[in-house]
C-alpha cells in the first residue's frame, strides 16, 4: 500500500491531492507535497468564502502534522492568493 493511500484514509483534505512523498536521507522526516484539486476554489482567510485565484505565492510553505510511526511529517504547499470580492482585497487562503 502506498503512503498516499494511507494518508487519504487517515487525513483526507477535500479540495487537495497528495502529489508525492519524499523522505530525508536519515529517514526521520517525510515531506508530503500537496496541490489543489483541479477546479477547487480557494477560501478567503478573512471571511471564509470561496473566491477566484489571483496568483500563487513564490515559495512553498511547510506545515508540521502528526507524526507517523515516529517519523516527522510535513505538508509542503504553495499557498494561493484569493481575490475576495466580499472583503474587497487580495488575501492568502
Amino acid at each position: 500500500m502506498q503512503l498516499q493511500t494511507i494518508l487519504n484514509k487517515v487525513r483526507k483534505f477535500k479540495g487537495y491531492v497528495y502529489e508525492n512523498v519524499t523522505m530525508s536521507q536519515d529517514g526521520r522526516k517525510l515531506d508530503v507535497h500537496i496541490r489543489p484539486r483541479k477546479g477547487a476554489s480557494p477560501r478567503c482567510s478573512g471571511c471564509g468564502r470561496k473566491g477566484p485565484v489571483y496568483d500563487h505565492l513564490p515559495k512553498a510553505r511547510r506545515f508540521e502534522v502528526v507524526p507517523l510511526w515516529q517519523i516527522a511529517v510535513f505538508f509542503v504547499y504553495v499557498m494561493r492568493r484569493v481575490d475576495c470580492r466580499h472583503c474587497k482585497r487580495i488575501v492568502v487562503e
